[in-house]
């Protein structure tokens, strides 16, 4: 099944395989996400028994080590969304102008009341992928592991504040596989509007001797022209959205869509490996987001990498998408390497929850309470909306 045929997809088995590549316990996979991302955890069992063997029934000091942490991505994230099933998005297709009869002085009397009706696109997405994680709070066995109810409480509070964590990078995992899934979708559409070549083109335009390679271009003595003249590109893609153009996007098959993405709609994702060597190497502010914008500045954001921490510059799924016709098309695996950067549409995707919540249940036999988290969320790509992919090859 598919989220895509109006089914509510169990997610746990991709996530799980996600968020190990996120975290770096694995290495890249090849991700099938076509099931999963509406195109029209692996959570740390921390229950009682393992954290009561590790750590000690009294202490004198305790230091309860937990931060709240807060996706990366939440940008992507919005508004929910919690009756209905099937969000439709309504597009108006491009028409003609036509000539005009009053100054065709010997033509025909028009048909005052003929009607020519406006052409519509609608897009429908479907389905919620679900998941569930839990935790068992001991609440008798925990009272020899602590010194007071102060205690006691900080020691809930890691526990439940960790479960949280792990909700959140759950979410982040999967708005960070939406983003792979809009990058693999672009490549396998293989639109050259969509898909820019920067050291292909930078060769072209430059007619460097010997052309650059994914290795040379770092070279001191080219990396810093390279890299000024890759986010003058960047800049230039961000002024190109705002027209209002079929260039960008997926078209429908006998139509044109015409769409223009203004500044404050733009988001813009670059690996933050490239920043931090343009600090360190070029030593100049060369990516101000001044350089892609005049008076509105577009949303911006470094990913310390696309899909795997141990792989950060590639991208390894088989993404859903949409072809002209309208119909998902039957994708296959997609590797794309040297991912530089990527602006888009805020349109182009995104997420939104239809249920979570959390529910307990208090067993009086073994004195503790068992709660249950529950998640249903719905990742959407949409390839009518423009987009622009960056690939340092």
């Amino acid at each position: 099944m598919s989220v895509n045929a109006m089914s509510f997809e169990q997610a746990a088995t991709v996530l799980n395989s996600l968020y190990q590549q996120a975290t770096g316990e694995v290495g890249l996979t090849p991700t099938n996400l076509a099931d999963y991302i509406s195109v029209g955890l692996k959570t740390l069992q921390a229950g009682y028994d393992p954290l009561a063997m590790g750590i000690s029934q009294m202490v004198s000091r305790t230091i309860y080590s937990i931060r709240n942490y807060e996706s990366k991505l939440r940008v992507l994230q919005r508004s929910n969304e919690e009756y209905g099933a099937i969000v439709r998005k309504i597009t108006p297709l491009a028409q003609d102008f036509i000539d005009d009869d009053v100054w065709h002085a010997n033509s025909p009397t028009p048909n005052p009341f003929a009607a020519r009706l406006p052409q519509l696109w609608q897009s429908n997405f479907y389905g919620f992928d679900v998941w569930e994680s839990d935790v068992a709070i001991t609440r008798a066995a925990l009272k020899n592991a602590v010194m007071d109810p102060g205690e006691m409480g900080r020691l809930l509070d890691l526990v439940l504040g960790n479960k949280s964590n792990e909700l959140e990078q759950g979410r982040e995992t999967w708005e960070r596989a939406t983003l792979a899934n809009l990058i693999g979708a672009i490549y396998a559409m293989n639109n050259t509007n969509q898909v820019r070549h920067l050291l292909t083109e930078y060769n072209a335009e430059t007619g460097i001797t010997p052309p650059l390679t994914s290795t040379t271009v770092y070279d001191p003595a080219n990396y810093p022209g390279f890299i000024k003249w890759a986010y003058a590109q960047i800049g230039r893609a961000s002024d190109l959205l705002t027209e209002r153009t079929s260039a960008f996007h997926l078209n429908p098959t006998s139509s044109t869509i015409l769409r223009h993405t203004p500044k404050r709609d733009q988001l813009i994702f670059v690996w933050s490996k490239i920043l931090h060597d343009m600090d360190a190497r070029v030593l100049s502010d060369t990516f101000n987001t001044d350089m892609v914008t005049n008076e509105v500045k577009p949303y911006t954001a470094s990913l310390n990498f696309w899909q795997s921490l141990n792989t950060p510059d590639t991208v390894s799924v088989t993404p859903a998408y949409i072809d002209g016709s309208g119909a998902q098309v039957t994708a296959t695996a997609q590797v794309v390497s040297d991912v530089f950067a990527i602006i888009c549409d805020r349109d182009a995707l995104g997420t939104h929850y239809h249920d979570q919540s959390v529910d307990s249940i208090w067993d009086p036999r073994q004195k503790r309470y068992n709660y249950w988290y529950h998640e249903a969320r719905r990742y959407w790509c949409d390839v009518t909306e423009n987009a622009i992919l960056f690939l340092l090859d």
